[in-house]
C-alpha cells in the first residue's frame, strides 16, 4: 500500500509541471478577432437561412474561453417574403483539454435577437401585408473546435441550439394552388404557442491580435 501510495505521488509531482506549461495556442489573456459566417436551419418555416457577422475572444483561463459575436441573417421565404435576423451575444467555451492545434469545445450561452418580417406576397389583394418585428433573447448551447494554422490563425466551426425566450413574430407562411404567402393579419394570440428554435452553423477565421497578460506575452510570443 505505501509503494501505491509513493508511486501515486511520485506520478503527480511529475505530471503538475507537464500540466501548469502553457499551450501557445490557447493561453489566459489572449484576445482574438474574427469573421464569421452563419447558416440558419430548421426554424419557424423550415427554411435555410444565410448570414455574415463577427466575433471577439477574450481568455480568462487555460480551460475558459469567452466569445462576444453579432450576426446578420437573412432567409427568403420561398419567393413570398423575406426574414431577417439580428443576433449580439456572448458565450463561454469550455476546453476539456488544450493540447495540440485541433482544440474541441462546449459552448453555451446568451444574446438578443432582433427579427423582421416583410411580406411581398399576400392573400390579401388590396395590401401586401404589414411588416412584423420583434425584439426577444435567447439562450444558446452546442459543440465547436478551433484548427489552430499557426499561434496566431484558427478557424473555428460549430453547430448551437438557439432557444429564442418571449414574444414570437405572429405570421404565417402559408402554401395555396398559387405559390406561397405570407400572413401577417390576425395573428396577434400567442396562446398554446411553443418556444421558437432554430440550429446554427458557423465557421469563422479568427487572428491573435495580443495577449493581455505580460508574463504569457514574454514567454510564448
Amino acid at each position: 500500500m505505501k509503494r501505491i501510495l509513493l508511486l501515486l505521488t511520485l506520478v503527480l509531482l511529475i505530471s503538475v509541471p507537464a500540466l501548469s506549461q502553457l499551450n501557445k495556442y490557447a493561453r489566459p489573456g489572449d484576445f482574438q478577432l474574427g469573421m464569421r459566417t452563419t447558416t440558419s436551419l430548421f426554424g419557424h418555416d423550415n427554411v435555410t437561412g444565410l448570414g455574415y457577422g463577427g466575433q471577439f475572444r477574450v481568455q480568462i483561463l487555460k480551460n475558459l474561453n469567452t466569445e462576444w459575436f453579432s450576426d446578420w441573417i437573412s432567409m427568403d421565404l420561398n419567393g413570398a417574403g423575406k426574414r431577417e435576423n439580428a443576433h449580439i451575444g456572448w458565450s463561454l467555451m469550455f476546453y476539456p483539454y488544450t493540447k495540440g492545434k485541433l482544440m474541441p469545445y462546449i459552448a453555451a450561452g446568451h444574446c438578443f435577437d432582433y427579427a423582421r418580417v416583410t411580406p411581398l406576397s399576400t392573400v390579401f389583394e388590396d395590401r401586401n401585408g404589414d411588416v412584423v418585428e420583434r425584439w426577444s433573447s435567447a439562450v444558446q448551447g452546442g459543440l465547436g473546435t478551433h484548427f489552430f494554422l499557426s499561434d496566431r490563425f484558427n478557424i473555428s466551426v460549430s453547430a448551437k441550439y438557439m432557444l429564442h425566450l418571449g414574444k414570437h413574430l405572429e405570421y404565417e407562411l402559408t402554401q395555396t394552388a398559387d405559390g406561397y404567402y405570407v400572413d401577417t393579419h390576425n395573428h396577434n394570440d400567442d396562446t398554446g404557442r411553443t418556444l421558437e428554435g432554430h440550429l446554427l452553423l458557423t465557421a469563422s477565421l479568427n487572428y491573435r491580435i495580443f495577449c493581455l497578460s505580460k508574463k504569457n506575452w514574454r514567454t510564448n510570443d
